[in-house]
């Protein structure tokens, strides 16, 4: 009998404690405000309590909320890819809302970049150990490269060579050495093979590409026997809003060239598009890329330099955020 009156004793109490610090968790100390960039209001930037797990991101219109924090003097960082990071130290006091604007500077040299090539842990790319060129897609953009290839011949101690102009292969090479010493990441992993890194170069469209990070040097011991050369480590773009995105492009290749065959014409077509939920928890991106470019003749001895390429790439991501620092591609 008094070890009944016991056990109901302790899980009463147990109870009253357990109400008790669900009635005391809710502080009713909030923090509003939105996140902005020259008068222009940012949306999906990152809003957190440094040195904690409690954060969120700003709806579509830039603002965000944060409810129930702990009593006390906490600094706020707010944060988005292409601006630099802003800290503010407020106190916070149980059952008062305040408001905390942060008014963000463009990042135009990209030293506040996070990069995760170098140790495999996100890093602030000054404070990172090991060199990391990163190439964004402005630089696609500004240079009209409609392809991962054409683009890694704009970063440093990269070289892109048509080794073929029968089955127009070509290779990326780093520091002197040929591509199987190179190893291929897509979102940190070693999805590339050899004989893919060779012909998959072209079959990559720069519209899906977040960014890429190129290390050159050895890595062998974080990313396989492939990286003997350097690392290159290609970062996908995630939907963060209902968007799509039409767009063709066209060049011409030998004119005004003397002695040469005909104009070739390098026509290309891409589409992406991208959904995801109210809650910004689920998302979809859908990526398509149709190339048709003609062989290119530049001595006219009916030989082709630059070889014929019909490419069609069809692709996407699926992703689930389960919390804030855990996600399911």
């Amino acid at each position: 009998m008094r070890k009944n009156i016991f056990l109901l004793t302790v899980i009463f109490l147990s109870a009253i404690a357990s109400g008790y610090a669900q009635k005391k968790s809710k502080t009713d100390a909030n923090l509003v405000g939105h996140v902005t960039s020259n008068g222009i209001h940012i949306p999906f930037a990152n809003v957190s309590i440094k040195g904690t797990t409690i954060g969120t991101t700003t709806d579509e219109s830039g603002h965000y909320q944060l409810i129930h924090l702990p009593p006390g003097t906490h600094t706020i960082i707010a944060q988005s890819m292409g601006y630099r990071p802003k800290e503010e130290v407020i106190t916070m006091v149980a059952g008062e809302t305040k408001e905390l604007k942060f008014d963000l500077e463009p990042d135009v040299l990209g030293l506040e970049e996070v990069v995760i090539t170098g140790d495999r842990n996100e890093t602030n790319r000054v404070e990172s150990s090991i060199i990391v060129t990163t190439i964004t897609p402005k630089l696609f953009a500004s240079t009209q490269s409609v392809t991962l290839s054409e683009g890694l011949n704009f970063c440093p101690g990269l070289r892109i060579e048509n080794d073929c102009q029968n089955c127009g292969f070509n290779q990326v090479r780093m520091n002197g050495m040929e591509g199987p010493y190179s190893q291929i990441l897509i979102n940190s992993r070693p999805i590339f093979s050899g004989l893919a890194g060779v012909y998959g170069l072209e079959l990559i469209p720069a519209a899906m590409i977040e960014r890429v990070e190129v290390i050159r040097g050895g890595g062998s011991a974080l990313y396989g026997s492939n990286a003997i050369a350097g690392t290159i480590n290609l970062i996908l773009k995630d939907p963060i809003n209902n968007a799509y995105e039409f767009g063709i492009n066209s060049g011409f290749t030998g004119i005004g060239m003397k002695n040469s065959g005909t104009v070739a014409n390098d026509f290309s077509v891409h589409l992406n598009a991208s959904l995801t939920s109210a809650d910004n928890k689920t998302g979809m991106t859908i990526y398509g890329f149709n190339r048709n470019r003609e062989p290119f003749d530049a001595n006219n001895d009916d030989f082709s330099e630059i070889s014929t390429l019909k490419n069609l790439t069809l692709g996407g991501r699926v992703f689930h955020r389960f919390g804030y620092r855990n996600k399911l591609i």
